[in-house]
């Protein structure tokens, strides 16, 4: 909807990506203090009360005089949004054991598939043929519904930390998993979510109307949902390592396709293969991120979601003057360049991590011995 934002309030490209980019800079300033929160006060408790508080920030965007309103209404919206699929993975942490639960994410995930690629047919829909502000309603209803059903949800968190704040991160700062996982998730944000944030103004450069843009890549939902459905299949006869590795190559390989070409059919196979890189690497990295400081899971958690949408809100701003000068090729091949970083040390990482619960045990018994 960036184009039609643009449009709207008779501004650049470069003006109305703030409206993302500002999202994902909230978005990745917040979650630390959600997720201190969530190890104090409950996981659900902290969801419920995120999911309220988007649905009224959700409203300010549909009510946005200006583009000035429009961003900060898209700030705050970040910063209180962030409460919620962050601290839905420390969840999941807390219920299910190491060696099943990218299982568990992998089957929420098939739910973030169905709303990415509704959030964006309906997206460009409600854009071209109504207003882009009427689209901001529905997940303002979405969250509220919700936020009223998870009233039945158990709390996970039976022991709540006490520690201080300053200790739960220094906690996590001192584990060396947990460093090289940060360095990786602000590349990991900047490819996964910041330069695919131009698959659609690219098609719509090209004079595609932002319905047919907006149908293209929800190719990527689509590709989500088939392969979040397969991976339980994958999963068991491939280690963690070959699937982040898998999933980075395609990643890899879209932006190198979008780059040779921004026509339909490549926007289209770009946007497939990030979603599969979504299902099989994002997936991989999330149940690495719930297991490196079991004793602080919810701080952990938040600051690589900070760690992630802080490389997101600069890749998002970073190129948003190639996309204004349409120089789509170079941005993603600028994309396709910083992910092989990512490739390696993601794919390399994981293979010699063995798992917080493997390692307590071997500290037990070389203790008990």
């Amino acid at each position: 909807m960036l184009l039609p934002i643009a449009a709207s309030f008779g501004v650049s490209l470069t003006a109305a990506s703030a409206a993302a980019s500002l999202y994902y800079l909230a978005y990745g300033l917040m979650p630390l203090l959600y997720g201190l929160l969530a190890d104090r006060f409950g996981r659900v408790r902290i969801i419920r009360a995120a999911l309220v508080g988007t649905a009224m920030a959700d409203l300010l965007s549909v009510l946005s005089p200006s583009l000035t309103f429009l961003l900060v209404a898209r700030f705050v919206t970040g910063g209180i949004a962030c409460g919620v699929f962050p601290t839905t993975l420390v969840y999941l942490g807390d219920r299910y054991a190491f060696n099943v639960r990218q299982q568990a994410i992998a089957g929420v995930l098939v739910f973030v598939a169905l709303g990415t690629a509704t959030g964006t047919i309906l997206g460009g829909l409600v854009a071209h043929l109504w207003n882009w502000r009427a689209f901001f309603l529905i997940p303002a209803a979405i969250a509220i519904v919700v936020a009223i059903a998870l009233n039945r949800i158990p709390e996970s968190l039976t022991a709540r930390s006490n520690q201080h704040p300053v200790g739960q991160v220094a906690t996590v700062l001192r584990n060396r998993w947990a460093v090289w996982l940060l360095a990786l998730s602000l590349l990991q944000g900047a490819v996964m979510f910041g330069f695919v944030t131009y698959f659609a103004p690219a098609l719509e450069a090209g004079g595609h109307s932002p319905a047919i843009a907006g149908a293209v890549v929800a190719g990527y939902g689509v590709a989500v949902l088939v392969c979040t459905r397969a991976f339980g299949h994958v999963a068991r006869l491939v280690p963690a390592a070959l699937l982040l590795a898998g999933g980075a190559t395609m990643l890899t390989v879209g932006f190198v396709i979008a780059a040779i070409s921004q026509s339909v059919p490549a926007i289209l196979a770009a946007s497939v293969l990030a979603g599969g890189a979504y299902a099989f690497m994002q997936s991989t990295f999330q149940a690495w991120f719930t297991d490196v400081v079991p004793a602080a899971r919810g701080t952990a958690t938040a600051l690589f979601a900070t760690a992630i949408f802080g490389g997101a809100a600069l890749a998002t701003s970073a190129a948003a003057g190639m996309a204004d000068a349409h120089a789509y090729g170079t941005l993603f091949i600028v994309a396709a360049i910083l992910t092989v970083p990512l490739l390696v040390g993601g794919s390399l990482g994981r293979w010699r991590y063995r798992g917080s619960d493997l390692v307590g045990e071997d500290q037990r018994g070389n203790q008990i011995g």
